[in-house]
């Protein structure tokens, strides 16, 4: 537990009933990783494998660091196993987007690789798991003041055939999407591998936002420029490898590009030695547009609120500028205008 005392106490600091009222922006949530633990362990029971709280939590959270970027990957796939039906989808979307309201999130843009789903449950089709997903945000809109909109995110590890496909399914769904973005081990395969999809994806009038500058390596750094300059990109996920490359961090301050941190899961994955740790605040305080996002909560165990309290507490954000990291978030969303407006304060 922290010891420090809260930064909450203080004048320009909110507590926590204030904290939870701020109007919030959440650019990068994944989807498939979002499931509470009740739900976790009640797909679990119907499947006939109870766990103790040991297990569950040895097995199907991360709480703590594991070392690096690619194992950390590969344990999302316990999550994406249970999530077999058009049902579970439309409940998983209705609670993450309840999770983020209740914690003050106004506007949310959701990310989900189809094929990272349906590669495990052919019976799932992309059509009725793209349909579950809209009913449990429709249900959501309808019974919180939230905004949610949709990202389809290709994958590293298809070949590019393989993502010509979900680039054309998007596509066909271009009223649902507001994006593409391109994840998975950036150090594996170069941006300039997904150009032609990229511009096929501008042409059809998609924003762009790419994970980029999140692993280890003098790669990744570089990676964030090139994936703005070939990939078009209009944000970058991560990005918090940025300070390790003086000439990167000038191209991207200059050009105003908004970067979608997220501290506890950039721990996790081995980005900094403690939470406390992260460069967020350097970052900022170099002039990079910044905002605050959970990544994977459900898999990490974590709410938007514990992200802020990590700005707040350990490194002492103030209000004034709490406010400006969500007002970037807000112009930087690729919802439309009159969807954002109508549920900001």
């Amino acid at each position: 537990m922290n010891s420090r005392p809260s930064k909450a106490t203080f004048a320009g600091y909110m507590n926590d009933d204030a904290l939870r009222a701020l109007p919030k922006v959440e650019l990068h949530c994944h989807l498939e990783l979002t499931a509470r633990p009740a739900l976790l362990k009640e797909l679990l029971s119907a499947k006939g494998r109870p766990m103790d709280e040991a297990t569950f939590r040895r097995e199907l959270l991360i709480t703590e660091p594991v070392g690096d970027l690619p194992t950390l990957l590969n344990i999302f796939l316990g999550h994406r196993d249970l999530l077999d039906s058009a049902d579970v989808v439309e409940r998983l979307t209705y609670e993450c987007c309840e999770d983020m309201a209740r914690d003050g999130v106004r506007i949310l843009e959701l990310r989900y690789a189809p094929s990272f789903l349906c590669d495990a449950h052919p019976g799932l089709k992309p059509d009725e798991m793209h349909a579950a997903i809209l009913k449990g945000i429709a249900r959501a809109e309808s019974d919180f003041p939230i905004a949610v909109g949709l990202i389809c995110l290709l994958q590293r590890i298809k070949t590019v055939q393989e993502n010509q496909y979900w680039l054309d399914f998007a596509i066909e769904k271009k009223a649902d999407f507001l994006a593409m973005d391109l994840a998975d081990n950036e150090l594996a395969v170069g941006p300039e591998v997904f150009v032609p999809l990229f511009e096929k994806a501008k042409s059809e009038g998609f924003a762009v936002t790419i994970h980029a500058g999140e692993a280890a390596g003098p790669q990744a750094s570089r990676n964030i420029r090139n994936s703005i300059e070939m990939l078009h990109a209009d944000r970058i996920g991560h990005g918090v490898r940025i300070l390790e490359d003086p000439e990167v961090l000038e191209f991207v301050r200059e050009r105003g590009t908004v970067l979608e941190l997220c501290p506890t899961s950039n721990w996790l994955s081995g980005v900094c030695p403690t939470r406390e740790a992260h460069p967020f605040r350097d970052i900022m305080d170099a002039g990079i547009k910044t905002t605050v996002n959970t990544d994977d909560p459900g898999i990490m165990n974590i709410s938007i609120m514990d992200e802020y309290r990590l700005l707040r507490d350990a490194m002492s954000f103030t209000d004034a500028e709490l406010v400006q990291i969500n007002q970037w978030g807000r112009d930087a969303s690729f919802l439309p205008e009159a969807k954002k407006a109508a549920v900001w304060p």
